[in-house]
């Protein structure tokens, strides 16, 4: 009778363990988490060659990549030495996807905004607007 007991207590512990564990996990929607945790910055470099660049030798580049298994919207921007923004918005950015934000005379800062390409409601800021906040 006492291993009968301790089945029951097992089998029902596991049961209200995992009735427990399903009802958290189903309160996790994915629209729900934190979409900025997608983009994760892997890289940094200075004074690399850049066509973009009349001079490169202050240069910097910041290289992201999107960790998640859904398509994302980005933008991106980096930071020159006058403290003005150069931005790049990236669309439809797949999983695994790599992006670049570059300044030519860079100061080593970055910022990003990111959303889902079917998101109407959110608006990345636009260059102005981060002109004016990040000016700093």
């Amino acid at each position: 009778m006492t291993r009968m007991r301790r089945f029951r207590f097992w089998g029902v512990s596991l049961l209200l363990a995992l009735g427990f564990f399903l009802s958290i996990g189903s309160q996790i929607k994915p629209d729900e988490y934190d979409l900025n945790k997608c983009l994760f910055k892997y890289k940094s470099e200075w004074s690399r060659p850049c066509l973009q660049c009349k001079d490169y030798s202050k240069s910097y580049r910041a290289y992201f990549r999107n960790v998640c298994e859904e398509v994302l919207e980005v933008k991106l921007a980096a930071q020159e030495k006058d403290r003005r923004w150069k931005t790049y918005t990236f669309r439809e950015v797949q999983p695994g996807d790599s992006l670049v934000a570059y300044a030519c005379k860079g100061t080593g800062k970055y910022l990003y905004w990111v959303k889902r390409p079917d998101d109407l409601q959110y608006v990345f800021p636009t260059d102005e607007e981060i002109n004016e906040s990040f000016s700093d």
